[in-house]
């Protein structure tokens, strides 16, 4: 076990004796993906996991199947602890605890759903953790440029999806979304899954790119011919909309308590007040695209760890980068040092791409 899986570890055994519980049963592929630090998925389309991983004070044990369990051990769990393989044509419940004194992220009649509580101590990455988010944000922000900065504008929308998902791949990320809308598409989808539309004046792509579990998100938009000043002061007016949420974005608030505070800057740029209608202005991140979407109820305070999103939209432009939440503020992850930067409030944000 390295001191990454560890220190988590030590936070679900903390939790075993909150909750007075013999162990605890992660299936879900986000959670799972966080405590071994390594991919959890066969298809990327299913919840559950590949693999249980059941911790009690005793230790860590794996639940797989044989198809899974080589390449478990040999890529995955770092040593994490022993691994149990069933036939492929059985289930795995039959090596699972069960029992009031057993918590499970799942609903489960027989067992205690921690689902929340788990997420709960998810969504606060460790130091080891946030400093392989660092190279993912990173590598993604340079994957998006290397694959917009060659384009002519006569591709189509799957074209230029195909370019970023190359450039993922050639850095070792997995696109979990890819959206890609172009000059025809980008006004009226917000999530612009890519067709075979062409890519006209403008393609504004939106990837969330995963490696071993955790996921940096990013928007960027580049522009071919000359854009209109109305074209481009839309764009600046929704740089100032995504300020406003960054500046409400502080230890302590609450994801709601930034929305309502953030949203409001839509009518101050002259938007429709009911712009963020339209769409979800982001949330927390981190082991999935999003948590949970921002939400005007939301309670979740903001804590130091947190992986966030943002990512507002209007008149088919939009700016999305990933933070991570420090004692102090936060930092942008997703900048890099070729794609085109604007200072807007002091922050180095996006620049329109311009060909």
């Amino acid at each position: 076990m390295n001191s990454e899986q560890s220190e988590k570890y030590a936070r679900i055994c903390q939790l075993l004796d909150e909750k007075k519980l013999d162990a605890v049963v992660l299936r879900k592929q986000a959670n799972v993906g966080w405590m071994i630090g390594g991919r959890a998925n066969i298809p990327t389309t299913v919840e559950l996991s590949c693999l249980d991983v059941v911790i009690s004070r005793e230790g860590v044990t794996v639940v797989t199947n044989v198809i899974e369990a080589p390449r478990l051990d040999a890529e995955e769990l770092n040593g994490i602890g022993r691994i149990i393989a069933v036939p492929w044509w059985q289930g795995r419940e039959s090596q699972l605890p069960h029992g009031a004194h057993v918590g499970v992220d799942t609903a489960d009649s027989d067992c205690l759903n921690i689902g929340t509580e788990i997420e709960n101590l998810r969504r606060a990455l460790n130091e080891e953790e946030v400093e392989r988010l660092r190279s993912i944000a990173t590598d993604s922000a340079k994957a998006m440029y290397e694959a917009l900065r060659t384009l002519t504008g006569r591709e189509s929308e799957v074209e230029v999806a195909g370019a970023i998902a190359g450039q993922l791949w050639a850095r070792n990320l997995e696109p979990v979304v890819l959206l890609v809308a172009g000059e025809i598409r980008a006004p009226f989808f917000r999530h612009a899954l890519p067709t075979v539309s062409p890519v006209g004046n403008r393609a504004v792509a939106s990837i969330c790119a995963r490696r071993k579990g955790l996921i940096a998100s990013a928007t960027r938009i580049v522009t071919f011919g000359e854009l209109s000043d109305h074209d481009v002061d839309q764009y600046q007016r929704l740089l100032e909309v995504e300020a406003a949420f960054l500046d409400q974005t502080t230890v302590g608030n609450t994801f709601g308590e930034v929305l309502v505070e953030a949203v409001s800057a839509y009518e101050d740029q002259g938007f429709d007040a009911n712009e963020w209608h339209h769409h979800h202005q982001g949330g927390s991140s981190g082991y999935l695209p999003r948590d949970f979407p921002a939400t005007p109820q939301n309670s979740t305070p903001i804590l130091p760890g947190n992986v966030i999103a943002w990512n507002p939209t209007a008149a088919g432009w939009k700016v999305e980068d990933t933070l991570i939440m420090t004692d102090s503020g936060f930092e942008i992850l997703t900048i890099e040092d070729h794609w085109p930067i604007q200072v807007v409030h002091e922050r180095k944000r996006p620049a329109l791409l311009r060909h």
